[in-house]
């Protein structure tokens, strides 16, 4: 170890708090050290941080609750002293007031951390690629947000939300196993439905036969498939005569479970087809939030998508959506003002972009400018996010 090492600077500690995963590192690295669910244990159950409001005592159990989480980051993950180092926080624009607060008092009050910044997740991603203007579009657990920023705000007026994360995807794979999936019981092939002690499929068993056996199929795929539904006014997939992906066998309880092709690529079309309302798929929300942005940005944000998130992930999504906003946009083109969307590659997994715009942010050295230190939260009753931010004289005012 260097001489000089315990006296230098401790780079600042960056926490993204996910609704199911948490990743946590340290500033100027290239990518977290963990990558953990959001989750704690309560009389032997484990329980999200964000569900505390379904629990007894909801405050007051979120903070017992943050205080064994951090602890887990702090001294068993990051083999970090609490007292020693500043912290930012990777948050979601959507986090609660109450959420917020008992974050800020259990990181200053218990672990008594030097100083605290907020940053919007879709902020931080920009800081990943070095632009000062994109439109963030993020695939999250419980939804989808697609925000665009300029000059280091979040233009909140002009965003975009949709169900579309992947708990809906889970939910909506677990209808189409319990629906189409069969099962072999005495070497015969049953449908899994028909089964009287049916094993139960936790989020944690759907999640993992979305990453084992389920893709996003391609545009001309998907279209030639609705085309076959259309023609034979059907909405089973059992009734078409297409040769879909060949079937996939998943292992739940010792038992052998057959997810059939048309599951493993029709899963992932409630991101891109909603029979209700159309308007809710990705690639209209993309194209709507860029249609309600100043005229003097319109292009400058098409040509600044940034796609974060684990559910951009997926096997065949990124090329799927691009093919979907093209064929949108030849249908507007008399409105739209651009012929397509240009796509930002990040230098990381889309699942921790917005951690490394966060890793980046703290190694700067405005970072004091921007945070919340230990004696001024003591002495401020309100927490203050980033939107009431002004740098002036180095201090945080609010």
């Amino acid at each position: 170890m260097n001489f000089f090492e315990p006296f230098a600077d401790k780079p600042a500690i960056i926490i993204d708090i996910g609704q199911a995963y948490t990743k946590c590192g340290f500033a100027g690295e290239s990518a977290p050290h963990a990558i953990i669910p959001t989750q704690v244990t309560l009389n032997s159950q484990r329980f999200y941080l964000h569900n505390y409001k379904l629990l007894p005592h909801g405050i007051e159990t979120l903070k017992e609750m943050f205080i064994e989480f951090l602890y887990n980051v702090y001294y068993k993950i990051l083999n970090a002293n609490s007292r020693e180092r500043k912290v930012v926080i990777v948050e979601s624009i959507m986090t609660s007031s109450d959420f917020r607060k008992t974050l800020a008092d259990v990181l200053f009050n218990d672990f008594h951390a030097v100083s605290v910044l907020l940053i919007p997740t879709h902020l931080a991603c920009t800081y990943t690629l070095g632009i000062s203007r994109a439109l963030v579009v993020d695939m999250g657990y419980n939804d989808c947000q697609i925000m665009p920023i300029s000059d280091g705000y979040s233009l909140t007026n002009l965003c975009s939300f949709a169900k579309l994360g992947a708990k809906h995807l889970h939910d909506y794979l677990k209808i189409l196993i319990e629906k189409y999936a069969l099962v072999t019981v005495d070497g015969n092939r049953v449908l899994f439905s028909s089964l009287s002690n049916q094993p139960t499929l936790t989020e944690k068993i759907l999640e993992d036969i979305k990453l084992r056996c389920c893709f996003v199929t391609s545009f001309e795929r998907a279209q030639k498939i609705y085309k076959q539904m259309e023609i034979k006014q059907t909405d089973s997939f059992t009734d078409l005569e297409f040769q879909f992906a060949p079937e996939c066998d998943y292992t739940i309880e010792s038992m052998i479970v057959h997810i059939p092709g048309y599951v493993r690529e029709m899963a992932c079309e409630i991101f891109f087809k909603n029979e209700i309302d159309s308007d809710q798929c990705l690639q209209n929300l993309i194209i709507d939030t860029i249609c309600k942005t100043p005229i003097d940005l319109k292009k400058e944000f098409a040509s600044n998508v940034v796609l974060a998130g684990g559910g951009c992930m997926l096997d065949g999504f990124k090329p799927r959506l691009a093919k979907e906003i093209n064929a949108l946009i030849e249908t507007k083109s008399n409105v739209f003002p651009c012929q397509k969307l240009s796509y930002h590659k990040t230098p990381s997994h889309e699942n921790y972009t917005a951690w490394l715009g966060g890793a980046i942010f703290g190694s700067l050295d405005i970072l004091d400018n921007y945070s919340i230190q230990n004696t001024q939260h003591k002495e401020s009753e309100s927490l203050p996010d980033w939107f009431s931010i002004q740098i002036r004289n180095n201090l945080v005012q609010t």
